[in-house]
């Protein structure tokens, strides 16, 4: 049975990513003190007064993919944004609900359900469900204050791989 609680003593690694708590479990556990690795510097912090409250998230069309403008589009708003939104991508809405749904559920489960699907890395082309917790770069300082899951596609059906609820 995992510990579903943090202490400030606890290992904060284990508690997060061994025992599949999660930031989730972390935040749900009546939080009172934030732990340190979860803290970033100051000087790594975003300067409030640098953001544009006239520009928006880049949105990007799809409908012509094979056109130069659109790499260059995702090229320029990853390197300003960090991310961008795409339209006509031809993915239909109910795929994507369905998508969010499975996540949603998946998060949902219990830590001693979710740490069956935690893996530190895989094979190129392997179709996995990866469950991870505050990691980004392994040599980062501070903690992400995030939990992911990674799905890799197969073309044949790897619904196996899913938690039955999120199937």
């Amino acid at each position: 049975m995992t510990s579903s609680k943090f202490e400030i003593n606890d290992d904060i690694l284990d508690f997060l990513i061994k025992k599949a708590n999660g930031i989730k479990g972390l935040v749900e556990g009546s939080l009172e003190i934030i732990p340190n690795q979860c803290i970033q510097p100051k000087e790594h912090r975003l300067d409030k007064s640098q953001i544009d409250n006239q520009e928006s998230i880049p949105t990007i069309d799809l409908s012509n993919f094979y056109d130069l403008n659109v790499e260059k589009s995702i090229q320029e708003a990853t390197a300003k944004w960090g991310c961008f939104q795409i339209i006509n991508h031809g993915i239909p809405i109910e795929v994507l609900e369905d998508l969010k749904d499975a996540a949603h559920k998946f998060f949902e489960l219990p830590a001693e359900e979710k740490v069956k699907y935690c893996k530190d890395n895989y094979s190129a082309g392997e179709s996995v469900l990866m469950f991870w917790s505050a990691i980004g770069e392994k040599n980062e300082k501070v903690l992400e204050w995030r939990d992911s899951i990674k799905h890799g596609c197969n073309p044949q059906n790897d619904s196996n791989l899913w938690p039955p609820q999120t199937r």
